[in-house]
């Protein structure tokens, strides 16, 4: 596991890992939706003798959990006592302003030795509550997953969405190294990568990795949107790149607004900073400064450089191809029949009239190369006119 920052070295021995993981006997997931429902189905997958229990505010939530074998039984609220009953781990998988009743509700069914972590997006204000108000003998440890959607709900989880995606860990001086361990090789054995932090360095670099440009591409497709209704013509013009550079503001509405007015003094100052270099492009155009915009748009190339490629973000990457095809009716029920008798899911799709009542382009989106690969390989079989664009 790397640090990110002042906190324990978490090198074990692979003896002691596997001696941490088979104290975990049952876990217990409430909130069952994108994520708690991808993390049953990747315990269910790599841990398939783990005793796994749901719990959601839904009880048809609870029970498509267990239709889709993401939990082997699953409740509601009321179940919360039988649910808890002799489990060693509980994960928190509901939005962050959720949490103190939840706390409140958990609270009388949680015995000491027990471990609690959460999935929430921030960290310092709810990670001191939780430390404050859980029973004596409970161990928490807030977590965040580094991968997601904009797309929600059960039916949306998906085992493989740990798989190599970075798991943020917030430890305290509170914080035991029992604690770390035993949920950072839990994690670990889910395909995650993990990380930590402190809470209030979770939140600052989380604000501008993620919340910061979930803002801005609002702002974007604001500031388009409004061009549209004044003048019309502009969406019919934006295409796939700028469905791509705005895709998280595709993201629901509500949840967003509780994460940012959640981090929200962290995200002021980092608009304040973004200003700073906004003004900076305005200054290099205003003043028709060739050589100051080729130095500002050559460092922020050398400074993309530096992201790492391989590892899943908040959002997943997704691998395009673009398929010609024949503007006739059944086209497109056609194209996409063929990947669904190969079981290739596709993520996204966009369909791009080339010359109305001749051709047109219809772009599918893949969550994996493998899977974009996979169908190039199908559909070129099939007499398709693909071509493949590399992220």
């Amino acid at each position: 596991m790397q640090v990110l920052n002042q906190v324990p070295n978490l090198s074990e021995s692979h003896a002691s890992r596997e001696q941490s993981l088979g104290a975990i006997k049952k876990v217990v997931i409430v909130g069952l939706g994108l994520i708690g429902g991808s993390l049953g189905l990747a315990m269910k997958r790599k841990m398939p003798d783990l005793l796994v229990w749901g719990i959601d505010q839904r009880p048809e939530t609870a029970e498509e959990a267990v239709r889709l074998g993401a939990v082997d039984a699953a409740g509601t609220l009321r179940q919360l006592e039988e649910a808890l009953c002799d489990a060693q781990l509980v994960f928190l998988a509901v939005p962050v302003p959720d949490m103190p009743r939840l706390c409140e509700q958990l609270s009388p069914y949680l015995s000491a030795g027990m471990t609690v972590t959460d999935t929430g997006s921030t960290k310092a204000k709810l990670v001191k509550y939780m430390e404050t108000h859980l029973p004596d003998g409970v161990s928490f440890l807030g977590g965040h997953p580094m991968a997601g959607s904009e797309k929600t709900g059960i039916r949306q989880a998906h085992g493989e969405l740990l798989e190599n995606a970075v798991y943020l860990l917030t430890p305290t001086e509170k914080t035991t190294m029992e604690t770390v361990q035993v949920v950072g090789s839990f994690l670990e054995k889910l395909g995650a990568r993990i990380r930590l932090l402190s809470p209030a360095e979770h939140d600052r670099k989380v604000a501008a990795i993620s919340h910061l440009p979930h803002l801005l591409a609002g702002a974007l497709v604001n500031t388009v949107g409004k061009l549209e209704e004044q003048e019309g013509g502009f969406f019919a013009l934006a295409a796939g790149g700028f469905r791509d550079t705005t895709r998280i503001a595709g993201s629901p509405s509500g949840l967003w607004r509780d994460i940012l007015l959640q981090n929200k003094e962290t995200l002021l100052v980092l608009l304040g900073e973004f200003r700073q270099v906004l003004a900076e492009y305005e200054t290099a155009l205003a003043g028709n400064d060739e050589v100051a915009l080729a130095e500002i748009l050559e460092r922020s190339r050398r400074w993309r450089e530096q992201v790492p490629v391989g590892l899943k973000g908040i959002l997943p990457q997704v691998f395009e191809l673009t398929v010609t095809v024949p503007d006739e009716p059944g086209v497109l029920a056609e194209l996409t029949g063929v990947l669904k008798e190969k079981r290739i899911n596709i993520s996204d799709i966009e369909i791009r009239p080339v010359r109305e009542g001749i051709e047109g382009t219809v772009r599918l989106g893949f969550e994996s190369k493998e899977a974009c690969d996979e169908a190039v390989r199908v559909l070129t079989g099939k007499g398709y006119a693909v071509r493949y664009f590399l992220p």
